[in-house]
């Protein structure tokens, strides 16, 4: 149902990168990142935008293709440097290909800031 939608308002307007994003979106869900992937491929010929770049991305760290992953985060932050979804998906990429788990230094990003937060009655010990 939501595919339908989302096809019929790029037909009416093809310009609409919402539906672009959203329908490029709901074809990696289903599994058919291929499919996501030529339709965001599509839309950057005659759009350079960030979002596109920043959830092909995205597509592309789902699939394995770390090489073209960096390529397009790159690219999205080239055009908008204050793109948080770029910069956090390259930060967890840059980790991933060093071999490290994505997500764990966020983990210990976290705890570092819970620690200069401090619990006040440990400071008084």
């Amino acid at each position: 149902m939501a595919r339908k939608f989302y096809e019929s308002a790029l037909r009416m307007e093809p310009g609409y990168l919402g539906a672009a994003l959203a329908l490029a979106d709901l074809r990696a869900a289903e599994g058919r990142n291929a499919e996501a992937i030529e339709l965001l491929e599509t839309y950057l010929k005659d759009w350079a935008d960030d979002s596109l770049h920043t959830k092909l991305a995205q597509i592309y760290v789902a699939t394995d293709k770390l090489d073209e992953a960096l390529s397009h985060y790159s690219e999205a932050l080239r055009i908008n440097p204050n793109n948080e979804a770029a910069k956090k998906g390259l930060e967890r990429l840059e980790r991933q290909m060093k071999g490290g788990d994505p997500d764990l230094v966020e983990e210990e990003e976290e705890n570092e800031e819970e620690d200069a937060e401090g619990d006040p009655e440990e400071a008084e010990y």
